[in-house]
């Protein structure tokens, strides 16, 4: 699966990053600031998602390969607070070049169109 942002980060997605990672669950887990046993519930869908800000942290960490700190909760926000501005951008910009390509799609079809309709 490919993560290209935030929200395709899955508890399937997770898991496969962790072992592709060859990460224990109390490494991957802790080093976004969760403990191993919610990361066994996330992988196992015991837990309905993962919640977002740990899927930030999890994007920051082993996709953009940022390294911050997570050690008290006011240094977790702080990242999870640059990590939902990036997630944004990310986000509205592949909104965005999926709506060119709606558009490339959307004339060429036009123009298959016209020529049958010809």
């Amino acid at each position: 699966m490919k993560i290209a942002a935030e929200c395709d980060i899955t508890p399937d997605a997770a898991a496969d990053l962790r072992k592709t990672l060859g990460l224990t669950q109390r490494q991957f887990w802790g080093s976004v600031g969760s403990s191993q046993e919610s990361g066994h519930w996330f992988e196992t869908g015991r837990r309905k998602g993962i919640p977002r800000p740990i899927r930030i942290l999890i994007f920051l960490r082993y996709i953009a390969r940022l390294e911050f700190d997570v050690s008290t909760p006011d240094a977790a926000d702080a990242v999870v607070k640059v990590g939902t501005e990036i997630s944004a951008k990310i986000a509205a910009q592949r909104a965005d070049d999926e709506a060119k390509v709606a558009a490339r799609r959307a004339k060429e079809l036009a123009a298959v169109a016209r020529r049958v309709a010809a």
